[in-house]
């Protein structure tokens, strides 16, 4: 709501008549009783004696923002927020704040002016105007074709540009030459990739080229969207200020503007860019060449900072783009001879059953590439662990600082395939007075038994520990047309 000038003046004469002084010091009026501020600037602002100009103007922005008559509906508000105004005006100004620092409330009358008579010089700021206070419009919107808050002592546009570093005043550049130029960073997304590497290069490690794609500055424009010659406007939805406001239940919500995404600018359809179509940005292939450090394990990311993609808007001043990550999934493929344990490499080694029983020597590959000969004593049994040290993975990347190569026997036993082979196992059989073996003479069975006291054993095949799935349904449903057969025979015999 709009208060007249003329309306504030009436109600401000109102406070006493005024009287002709008789003699003039240093102006031509006076009032009758002068009134003196009845508040501490520093406590309406919420801040200490020793604050800068910097913090000063924050804690005026920041209460600003909250008790704007337009936003908060309190009662009292426009007495608060006009005590705001002239703690404002009158710490911000070195001269006054040093007059307030040494007099007190008493430099100032009511409505923020220097009081001649209270220690403050008679040129002090306000020149005796009553209505210095209040820009000279007192509160609510000026007349129309304006900005609908000069009266308010200071520039609201001004006042979003600064507090929500969104706002444009001007079509791509600042609204003035004095105001603070504040710039909003913008970070593009993180791509991610999956990279396939052999197992031997996971180890020791190796260069490999990343082939992608990312959303990067179209190198047409540079990333601004507009045609060569071409400027950014203001946008026609929030004025430059990057935020809508929308009564709701009575209550003012802020958002983001829909038109300019809170940019405060916007680019028209004739000044876009070709390429990009006024985004600034497009897709496009890139390659990348990467160590792979050594020791690397399945499932590890290794990160390139700025690789990734770009934000989606377009650079101005008043923008700072970066681009995101490129993060590279590392996927180790399996080794058919090695596998890895933590910090160690695992082969599994088979050796004949002649070789386990007498000892002998074995030779076993590195991922290095060489081979080694290994002595294993008689007697070793199968599942025994070999360790070889230093021939494992790297240990923090370190080359010379290497896990174990573990070696696991696994005794291979010997099948024979002719009857020379079949006579001389049984001879070792009868050498180590095995008996449970198998003969080609007919008399070994019954000598078993004889040995077995005439005991009688159930006899289980090997291929019956282990049956398929048919076999044990053949099984059950045997059992089940057997039980059947027996139930008719007994009815039968009733």
């Amino acid at each position: 709501m709009r208060v007249p000038t003329s309306i504030l003046r009436r109600n401000v004469l109102k406070r006493g008549p005024l009287q002709v002084k008789p003699f003039i010091i240093s102006r031509s009026f006076h009032p009758s009783i002068k009134r003196l501020i009845d508040y501490d600037p520093y406590q309406i602002l919420g801040i200490d004696k020793s604050a800068d100009a910097k913090q000063i103007k924050k804690a005026y922005y920041d209460l600003v923002k909250k008790y704007h008559p337009d936003v908060n509906k309190e009662k009292d508000v426009e007495k608060k927020f006009h005590k705001i105004q002239q703690s404002y005006e009158i710490l911000r100004d070195k001269e006054k704040k040093s007059q307030y620092d040494q007099f007190g409330p008493s430099a100032f009358d009511e409505n923020g002016n220097a009081n001649p008579f209270g220690g403050a010089g008679a040129g002090g700021a306000g020149g005796g105007n009553p209505f210095a206070g209040f820009g000279g419009g007192g509160f609510g919107r000026a007349s129309s074709g304006g900005n609908p808050f000069g009266g308010m002592g200071f520039d609201f546009e001004d006042l979003f540009r600064e507090a929500f570093a969104g706002g444009r005043g001007s079509a791509g550049g600042r609204a003035g030459g004095s105001r603070a130029h504040f710039v909003t960073e913008h970070v593009g997304d993180n791509v991610e990739v999956l990279k396939s590497v052999p197992f031997k290069d996971s180890i020791f490690g190796s260069k490999v080229t990343i082939n992608y794609k990312v959303v990067d500055s179209c190198g047409t424009c540079s990333g601004s969207g507009l045609k060569k010659g071409a400027k950014k406007k203001t946008c026609p939805t929030c004025h430059g200020s990057g935020q809508t406001t929308h009564v709701m239940g009575g209550f003012h919500m802020a958002s983001t503007c829909p038109t300019c995404q809170g940019t405060g600018v916007s680019i028209s359809r004739a000044d876009e860019c070709g390429t990009c179509h006024g985004n600034g940005v497009q897709e496009v292939p890139k390659s990348t060449t990467i160590d792979i450090p050594p020791g690397i394990s399945d499932g590890s990311r290794i990160r390139i900072p700025g690789a990734g993609d770009a934000p989606l808007v377009t650079k101005d001043e008043y923008n700072q783009v970066r681009n995101g990550d490129l993060i590279i999934r590392v996927s180790v493929q399996k080794d058919p001879v090695f596998k890895r344990e933590k910090n160690d490499l695992v082969v599994n080694q088979e050796i004949l059953m002649t070789t386990a029983a007498l000892g002998g020597e074995i030779v076993v590959p590195t991922l290095d590439g060489q081979k080694i000969k290994l002595k294993v004593r008689p007697g070793v049994q199968s599942g025994r662990k070999l360790i070889i040290p230093e021939k494992g993975v790297p240990i923090n990347r370190n080359l010379d600082d290497r896990g174990n190569l573990d070696v696991v026997l696994n005794v291979k036993t010997l099948v024979p395939e002719n009857p020379t082979q079949t006579a001389l196992l049984e001879a070792l059989a009868d050498a180590f007075n095995d008996k449970n073996a198998n003969r080609t003479d007919a008399d070994w069975r019954s000598e078993l038994e004889d040995s077995l006291n005439n005991e009688k054993y159930e006899e289980v095949d090997e291929k019956d520990l282990h049956p398929s799935k048919l076999a044990r349904i053949g099984k059950v449903l045997g059992k089940f047309f057997n039980f059947d057969a027996d139930k008719s025979k007994r009815d039968n015999e009733k």
